[in-house]
């Protein structure tokens, strides 16, 4: 009887620590206490620590040529030079000479303003001698009437990566006759004409879309008693674009984009208690432009923000997976930028990164779109870039 009874005490003693599913625990040791709470809190940019860089992207390596006839008050203009022509093909392992039938110069418009129409593509005949460090000024006596050689119209129904051409042949030909001087090579420069102002990216060398230079012609092949047809693709061998009014710096603020592009460099001093155990619920990242945000209509454009890895100034290697690049449309006429930030904070949670990122704008080195930023220097605070954040620090559990 006395064994029957110690069993009993033992199994009434385990279930007094035993949780009820239906009903409260019956041990708080085992339970945490207290609420979740949800903190706000903004953090300003490291003062003096932000920083704007310059020359990413030079024009000519960017994926699209600017050409413009005064959108923000200045002009700007592409030039190309085509892959060279030889004087002869090879048939049947022997070199022959061609007639020329016709040629034909081809565009692909990356972006314009799907809202204005009656464009044109205004093109000139130039010398080939240009390079990376030719300006407006340098080439300008080139754009004269004497070396128009074509006004190609845009179609008004022509969207997004679709391709204009022009095709010279009969006396037209001498418009496009390369002389031996020029070593084979054409080069043409691009203005746009249009009933307002307003601007257009064309395709480029470097984004696999640019100009194209395409010879017809005919062979006398003696031999076999037949002309033969052959066509003569030629790409572009270079390319860039030139714009009236330089780029400038001002140090006191944060430039993003122009060309050659700028990135800007924004360092964050955020305290252990966030690095070291928070749980981010949610983080905007505010700019305030020194201008409202101007561009070419219905173009978009996006600013990006990419962690850094390593902070060694305007050569710090960035994160580049896609999920944690956190990216916004910069809307025209815009006053504050916002861009929700959630995944790139993340990364610097817990481990060795800085809290530092990187602004950059896409599509870059290519975009009438160049916004500047305030700094940290801004005598107004409320002007000056902040992080906005909503976190949870790590659930307090009672002490057994």
């Amino acid at each position: 009887m006395k064994r029957y009874a110690a069993m009993l005490l033992a199994a009434l003693a385990l279930a007094g620590c035993q949780e009820k599913l239906t009903a409260p625990a019956d041990c708080p040791a085992l339970c945490p206490g207290g609420q979740p709470q949800i903190f706000d809190e903004v953090f300003t940019a490291t003062p003096g620590a932000d920083s704007s860089y310059s020359g990413y992207i030079q024009p000519h390596q960017a994926r699209s040529l600017l050409v413009s006839n005064g959108l923000e008050g200045f002009e700007e203009r592409a030039l190309a030079r085509f892959l060279t022509r030889a004087d002869s093909v090879s048939v049947r392992d022997t070199l022959r000479g061609y007639t020329i039938d016709s040629v034909a110069l081809s565009f692909t418009v990356a972006a314009r303003d799907t809202n204005v129409n009656g464009l044109e593509l205004l093109i000139y005949r130039i010398a080939p001698g240009f390079d990376s460090s030719s300006t407006f000024a340098g080439v300008a006596p080139a754009f004269v009437p004497e070396s128009l050689i074509a006004a190609v119209p845009v179609p008004d129904t022509l969207n997004t990566g679709g391709v204009v051409r022009t095709v010279f042949q009969g006396a037209d030909l001498s418009r496009v006759q390369i002389s031996a001087a020029d070593s084979g090579r054409l080069a043409v420069g691009i203005r746009l004409s249009a009933p307002v102002f307003t601007g257009v990216r064309l395709g480029a060398v470097a984004g696999g879309t640019g100009p194209l230079f395409t010879t017809y012609a005919t062979l006398d092949v003696p031999d076999t008693g037949t002309a033969k047809l052959r066509t003569i693709a030629l790409s572009t061998a270079f390319n860039t674009y030139v714009s009236e009014a330089p780029q400038v710096s001002d140090t006191t603020l944060l430039a993003v984009g122009g060309a050659p592009s700028s990135r800007s460099l924004l360092r964050f001093s955020l305290p252990p208690r966030i690095l070291d155990s928070a749980t981010i619920v949610r983080a905007t990242l505010e700019l305030t432009p020194t201008a409202p945000i101007v561009g070419l209509p219905t173009d978009v454009v996006q600013l990006e923000a990419r962690s850094v890895l390593a902070d060694v100034g305007g050569k710090s290697p960035v994160n580049t997976q896609p999920l944690r690049v956190p990216v916004d449309t910069l809307e025209l006429g815009s006053t504050t930028v916002s861009i929700e930030a959630v995944r790139l904070i993340e990364l610097w949670l817990g481990s060795n990164r800085p809290s530092a990122l990187v602004l950059s704008l896409a599509p870059e080195g290519a975009s009438f779109t160049k916004p500047v930023f305030h700094s940290t220097r801004a005598a107004d605070p409320a002007l000056r870039p902040r992080l906005r954040l909503s976190y949870l620090l790590s659930f307090p559990f009672e002490t057994p």
